[in-house]
Parts: structure tokens; sequence; C-alpha cells
């Protein structure tokens, strides 16, 4: 607790705990930490006195340098490769091209992922349109438990594509675009992880919760 302004005897002692509160240790360091001149902490010196935006702007140093050191922000890979929602795109590399950050708690309570988990890159076309727009960032979590009804990226030939799958009878998939521009066709789970058939992921966030 600091000591409020109004205290002539103890103002050295105030002065002091600002110090030690910003960790600092000369006037200029000081005035730095609390966004005031060195002329001005002299001028409360001559006054006898600290005002208590002072010591506010003390704690808040204090507050921010504690968010600074709790950063745990982890960063999610990105690929540069486009997952094609339209004709699709001949996949030659799916190679890194940056970074993007993520709090890993954020990402297990509102996606329901493992950071480890997943990887972003973009849609590229309009077959999913509405729902993914061309362009649309998607995250997409590598690790599911069994396919179910949803959107996922997968690989057809030499093909990225990103499609809503529907589970039907008789281990049948039907493949489908959400623009109806777009026919759906099928495929049956026996060809799934094959050489012209792979399911890279499930497509878990575009900008949102899916």
């Amino acid at each position: 607790m600091f000591l409020k302004e109004n205290s002539v005897d103890d103002f050295d002692k105030q002065l002091d705990d600002l110090f030690k509160t910003t960790k600092t240790s000369r006037i200029s360091e000081l005035s730095e930490a609390l966004g005031v001149s060195p002329t001005t902490i002299r001028t409360w010196r001559g006054r006898n006195k600290i005002p208590a935006s002072a010591f506010r702007k003390a704690e808040l140093s204090i507050q921010n340098d504690s968010d600074v050191k709790t950063d745990t922000r982890i960063s999610l890979s990105f690929y540069e490769i486009s997952a094609s929602a339209g004709g699709g795109a001949l996949v030659e590399v799916e190679e890194q091209a940056n970074l993007i950050s993520f709090e890993p708690e954020w990402l297990n309570k509102e996606i329901g992922v493992n950071a480890n988990d997943v990887f972003l890159m973009l849609v590229d076309g309009d077959s999913m349109y509405p729902t993914l727009k061309n362009g649309a960032m998607i995250m997409v979590n590598k690790h599911f438990n069994g396919l179910s009804d949803g959107i996922y990226v997968m690989r057809h030939e030499q093909n990225l594509l990103v499609k809503r799958l529907q589970m039907l009878p008789n281990g049948i998939i039907k493949v489908k675009s959400d623009n109806n521009l777009y026919e759906p066709w099928e495929i049956n789970k026996e060809n799934l992880d094959g050489t012209d058939i792979e399911i890279i992921g499930r497509v878990v966030w575009s900008g949102q919760r899916m």
C-alpha cells in the first residue's frame, strides 16, 4: 500500500517507495517510468508533496510488467500453400511461411484443441462460400478423433481441397461444397489415407469457431 499524498515529513519515504515500485534508482529513470519530466519530480520535492496520480502510474507499471512476463502465447505453423475451395490447386510443398501466435488456454477452452495439433492456412476459391470466403484463414486440427460430419482439408490426387464431409451408410462419404454451384461427389472410407485420397485435418476455426 502507498501512503496518500498530504505528508511533508514522509516525502522521502514516498519517493523511495516509488523508486522501489518502479525498480528505478535515479530521477531520470523514475521520470521515464511515470511518464513525467525530471523537472516535475524536482517540483514535487520543492513542494514536499507527491500527487496520487504518480502512485497510480507506479502501480500500473507493475501490472504492465507482470503482463509481459506472463505472456504465454505460442506460434502456430502457417502454411503458404492454399487449400482450394474451388477446382483444386496443385500441391508441391506445404512450406511454413511464417508464424502466428495464440494463447494455448484460449485454444483449449474456446476451440477445444491442443496447440501442437493445429496449423493455419488460407482457403483458395469460392466453393465453400458463404461459410468460408476466398482468402479466409482456417485453423486445421490434424489429430481429430474419427470422422464425423464437418469441414475438412483433404488431399485428392494432386489437389488440396477444403470440403464439407457427410457420413452416409455403408462407409460412403459425401463430399459437398456449401456453394450450390458445385456438385457433390462420393468416396468410400476404404479409399481414405491411400495414395489418391487423404484427410489432412478438420477445420475448427476461421476467424470464428466452426
